[in-house]
């Protein structure tokens, strides 16, 4: 056992000279080999391409023209990065459903009112005025696009024609009667008929039509008698009454 030992004790120790020198260059080699390609790839990975596109973590990251939005590149943030008339629906510019820019672009039927496609209004139903013999002028029913209180086009002619109406029968009282389709809650529906009638009110009012004369409430709802989108539109009105 002690021979043994020794052997092995000489066999190590004639690693001390030129040959374990050898040895240790070669595992200093490597090491050095190690870390030049450890440094490479961090290297590597600092200036890589960075997310795969779609996915991004900034707007660079994306094509030209495109946003980076949660984390993925997108046609646009909101309808401000879209063209006029279009809309950003899931990151992408869209045409709403019954956009239009004239008639033309609208289904048979339909016409188009404030960029949007509507049912042909049906001829505004006579009010329940009485002629005087004053020029034989009656006062005209005013209608209104769907959860709106704006004087379109079409009513602004029949209110001009109420206002010379109003003044050539020299009319004291006028009443304006707000009124809705049956969609939405009778609370909304009671305060869209008053914002209405105070809208045809106030046109009035601006067309020379004393204030005083003119008074105003609301029915919401109650009136309405349409089932579809053709006959709401004759429950979305002010109707304009002598008093």
């Amino acid at each position: 056992m002690q021979e043994m030992s020794n052997q092995k004790c000489d066999e190590a120790s004639r690693l001390s000279g030129p040959q374990l020198g050898a040895v240790h260059g070669r595992v200093a080699g490597w090491g050095s080999l190690a870390l030049v390609l450890l440094f490479g790839a961090v290297a590597f990975g600092s200036l890589g391409c960075g997310p795969k596109y779609p996915k991004c973590k900034k707007d660079k990251d994306c094509h030209e023209g495109e946003f980076c939005v949660n984390g993925l590149c997108q046609m646009c943030r909101d309808d401000k990065d879209c063209p006029n008339g279009q809309q950003c629906m899931g990151g992408r510019c869209q045409m709403p459903a019954g956009f239009c820019q004239s008639d033309s672009n609208c289904p048979p039927g339909q016409e188009c009112r404030n960029n949007r496609c509507v049912t042909k209004a049906q001829s505004a139903p006579q009010s329940k005025s009485t002629d005087t013999g004053n020029g034989g002028c009656q006062l005209q029913t005013v209608f209104f696009q769907f959860d709106s209180d704006t004087i379109d086009p079409s009513a602004r002619a029949a209110l001009d024609a109420n206002a010379q109406c109003i003044k050539q029968r020299n009319l004291s009282k006028v009443h304006l009667t707000g009124h809705c389709d049956p969609r939405g809650t009778e609370e909304y529906n009671l305060a869209l008929g008053d914002r209405r009638a105070r809208s045809v009110l106030d046109y009035l009012s601006t067309l020379g039509v004393e204030k005083g004369k003119l008074s105003a409430s609301s029915v919401g709802e109650e009136m309405a008698s349409g089932s579809d989108e053709s006959s709401w539109t004759q429950d979305r009105k002010v109707e304009v009454n002598e008093r």
